[in-house]
């Protein structure tokens, strides 16, 4: 009996997770997507980058439209598109990085939560094959840890000869 509640208790979330999940993200209550949102944006840093992911202070999350085709949108890909970035913040005291971010995390709206590209704090995007609109089954090796190079100021002494 106990064991046909359990079951009964994970069917109904899975059910529940799914039809979550495959609503379009501006149809859910805010509290709740930006829920979603930061759990899915954490584990996909830590599954394809996981030395770019922080927990300095509250990931940012915005939401923003794509351009229509124009100047900005040359092409017109996804021309007025909602997404929603999540984007994980750094200590610039502690680390230099080539971006003003850690990692930053894309979903398309109308993907019900899933991430749909990534960039990280050394410069580096991609988009996530699973999720992407010419679904793939490339395997993607998590990218590793680069920050950028102490810079360094270095003055050279140049002595004037005598007159």
């Amino acid at each position: 009996m106990k064991t046909k509640k359990v079951i009964l208790l994970a069917l109904i979330f899975a059910c529940y997770t799914l039809g979550v999940m495959s609503q379009n993200l501006d149809s859910i209550p805010k509290p709740q997507r930006d829920s979603i949102l930061l759990v899915k944006a954490k584990e996909t840093v830590l599954k394809y980058g996981p030395g770019y992911y922080r927990e300095y202070k509250e990931p940012q999350i915005e939401r923003g439209l794509n351009p229509s085709k124009g100047s900005i949108n040359k092409k017109g890909i996804y021309p007025n598109r909602v997404y929603y970035r999540v984007t994980f913040l750094y200590d610039k005291t502690q680390e230099q990085l080539s971006e003003k971010y850690a990692a930053t995390v894309i979903f398309w709206a109308d993907q019900g939560g899933e991430p749909a590209s990534i960039g990280f704090g050394n410069g580096i995007a991609i988009g996530i094959p699973e999720n992407s609109d010419l679904r793939s089954n490339t395997e993607i090796e998590p990218i590793p840890y680069q920050p950028m190079p102490k810079i360094e100021m270095i003055i050279n002494e140049q002595r004037v000869p005598d007159k």
